[in-house]
């Protein structure tokens, strides 16, 4: 099985295996070295407190001779084979062995020098290993005399071994047992922290199969934007849907007055010229009618996921190429724009929408057109005048209508105001049609930012 094809939680729960094995195994070899330091520490603490004990216990004779007693503190060394054992030795030769020693040949260091103490790990015969300490004193006798002397005191490190083996099974055992009742907690905190994304991937599906419209609200705060950004985008598509087939059912009923028209010509009319004259009056009204109700379906409406678009450069843009086309008119075209004049919507609305205002501003004004774009909190203002003769009062009415259609519109306006009304609505906006101060038509445009 590829990785790419492992579900988060099955990811995360390896990843959290993998350092929780990591953690508790680093865990396990510090706190095991730990203990074996220790209990090296430990052991090497015995043997010098031995040495002291030996030397309590140990005495000259009137010879000058180095003699032990026989009652010592610590039993083991009267113990044969008991794991502990002590030697005294001088110039090499051995003065005193412990009873512990008997049957045993005791290769230990020798004099490690006045007051010094040496460490050593001594193999032994039968595969016995032992930690010695060897501790060199000078003992003055009566007569002056400094004698050098090495006390060794060796241990079975068998003990030891055992100790630090008997650790190491407690420690793998309760570490073992931790780290699975640690995963099983883990995988229980998974399932409930990614139980979000698991309701979600249902309701997505109940969107599917049509059980469900939107997502629900119950979400945590990390995955809200994301779901508000779904929702939003199901409303997008559903809203274009929604114009689909209007404009379908728009069309269609709007085709039927020239479709009629035409049949009737047909039926009933006997000159050939009449007959293509009203055939190309009806053909032109039908192919105005298919552009509107395209350009009608095709608008994106509001949706959080459109990028901003800024205003004042397609005003220019749209003024740029009005100027050359209405360039015998002579007009003044006069622009206030802000410069965070900003909005997030589809480029070819905004486009299409100002680009219909402006083209009715150049064509009814006489000779100057004023533009004010301004943003005052989430809205964008947008006012379009001229000094032409404006709109008939009978006419102002219908001219902003929302979804009024093309077969009802006022004379002259033909279909720039029905796109521009339309739009507006599918970005939620309003449009009002007031007399400007030029004297002429004053289109004043609200539109959502977001």
């Amino acid at each position: 099985m590829k990785v790419f094809n492992l579900s988060l939680s099955t990811r995360l729960l390896i990843a959290v295996s993998l350092v929780l094995t990591a953690f508790l195994g680093l865990s396990a070899i510090s706190l095991n070295n730990a203990f074996e330091s220790s209990a090296e520490s430990e052991q090497k603490k015995r043997l010098k407190n031995y040495i002291y004990t030996l030397l309590t216990a140990a005495e000259l004779n009137e010879q000058g001779e180095l003699i032990m007693s026989n009652d010592l503190a610590e039993p083991k060394f009267s113990i044969p084979n008991s794991g502990l054992y002590a030697q005294i030795t001088n110039e090499r030769k051995i003065i005193w062995q412990s009873p512990s020693a008997l049957g045993h040949f005791l290769v230990l260091p020798f004099n490690p020098g006045p007051s010094q103490e040496h460490y050593a790990v001594v193999d032994m015969d039968a595969g016995i290993t032992l930690q010695n300490l060897a501790f060199g004193i000078v003992w003055e006798t009566d007569t002056g005399e400094e004698i050098d002397y090495t006390i060794n005191v060796a241990e079975d490190m068998s003990t030891l071994r055992e100790q630090t083996a008997g650790f190491q099974r407690s420690l793998w055992y309760w570490l073992g047992g931790t780290g699975l009742m640690l995963l099983i907690a883990q995988w229980l905190i998974l399932r409930w922290s990614l139980r979000p994304l698991h309701d979600a991937a249902v309701d997505l599906h109940a969107i599917e199969t049509g059980e469900h419209r939107r997502l629900n609200d119950q979400y945590p705060k990390e995955l809200k934007q994301l779901t508000n950004n779904i929702n939003a985008l199901l409303d997008h598509e559903e809203s274009r849907r929604l114009r689909y087939k209007n404009s379908l059912a728009d069309l269609a009923h709007s085709l039927k007055t020239p479709l009629s028209v035409f049949r009737g010509e047909l039926a009933g009319s006997r000159d050939l010229n009449e007959l293509k004259q009203t055939g190309y009056e009806q053909l032109d009204r039908i192919s105005t009618l298919v552009d509107y109700q395209l350009q009608r379906a095709s608008t994106e409406g509001k949706s959080s996921l459109l990028a901003p678009v800024s205003l004042g450069e397609i005003i220019h843009k749209i003024i740029s190429s009005l100027d050359k086309v209405y360039q015998t008119k002579h007009i003044r075209c006069q622009c206030e724009i802000e410069r965070d004049a900003y909005i997030h919507a589809d480029e070819g609305d905004m486009y299409e929408l100002l680009g219909n205002l402006l083209e009715n501003a150049y064509k009814y004004c006489h000779s100057q057109v004023h533009i004010i774009a301004r943003s005052v909190n989430d809205t964008i203002f947008i006012r379009v005048e001229d000094d032409g003769a404006g709109i008939p009062m009978r006419a102002e009415g219908f001219v902003i209508k929302r979804g009024h259609r093309i077969d009802t519109q006022a004379e002259g306006q033909g279909l720039g105001l029905a796109i521009v009304s339309d739009i507006i609505m599918a970005y939620e906006g309003n449009i009002n049609l007031e007399r400007g101060h030029l004297g002429g038509a004053s289109f004043v445009i609200e539109l959502p930012r977001h």
